[in-house]
Order: structure tokens, then C-alpha cells, then sequence
């Protein structure tokens, strides 16, 4: 779970079922349930940008942009190495920090890094 203070969302993931659900705290009601990759794992919210981060164990990170704080939107899942279990923003660069234990399938101990990008 990730929570935007300011906007009094939540942010909720569960591996069993693939699904970005948003949660109003104010009101305590799903705004939306967003599809995303397979097997969450983490996610991360980027306030300055307004994006949402999955680190999904299939291979990828679902990335998701909130229009408003009542409208969501699903932007394409960037490709990344399988089980990755971590993510990390940086909430001045709005760079994503992802850790990987394999590199093309073989053991080894990378970071990678990603630029976000309006959108």
C-alpha cells in the first residue's frame, strides 16, 4: 500500500488478483480498479508527477497517472528483469529505482534506473 497524504488516497495492490485498487480515505470508497501486470508486489506513488509505481514479479513495472484525484489512467508497463521486490522514488528527480537479483536470466545484483516522462 501506498498513500497520498494530500490527496487522501490509497493505493492498493494484492498479488492474487492483479488489480491497482484506489481508495478515498475521506469517504472510505474505491474510486477505481486499474489492471496491471502480474504479480504485484510493491508499489510507490510519485506525488510531484502524480504517478503510481507496481513492481510486479512477471517482469515489469505497471505504471499508472492520476489525472485528478478522481480519474486514473494506466500507462504502458515498463519491461524489467522477473522478481523484482522493491521500488524507490525520488521525489525530486522523480527517477524509479528498481534493485534486480538477475540479469538476462542470470544471477547477479543490478539497479536499474528509470526516467519518468510526461505523459
Amino acid at each position: 500500500m501506498a498513500i497520498d497524504p494530500a490527496r487522501r488516497r490509497a493505493f492498493l495492490v494484492c498479488e492474487g488478483n492483479d488489480i491497482l485498487t484506489v481508495f478515498d480515505l475521506e469517504t472510505h470508497r474505491t474510486i477505481a480498479h486499474l489492471p496491471m501486470a502480474k504479480g504485484a508486489d510493491v508499489v510507490m506513488f510519485d506525488p510531484g508527477l502524480g504517478r503510481i509505481y507496481v513492481a510486479c514479479s512477471s517482469g515489469a513495472i505497471s505504471v499508472f497517472h492520476m489525472d485528478d484525484p478522481a480519474h486514473f489512467r494506466k500507462l504502458p508497463d515498463v519491461p524489467v528483469e522477473p522478481r523484482i521486490h522493491s521500488l524507490a522514488v525520488d521525489a525530486r528527480t522523480h527517477r524509479v529505482y528498481a534493485p534486480a537479483e538477475r540479469e538476462k536470466g542470470r544471477p547477479a545484483s543490478k539497479m536499474f534506473v528509470f526516467e519518468a516522462l510526461a505523459g
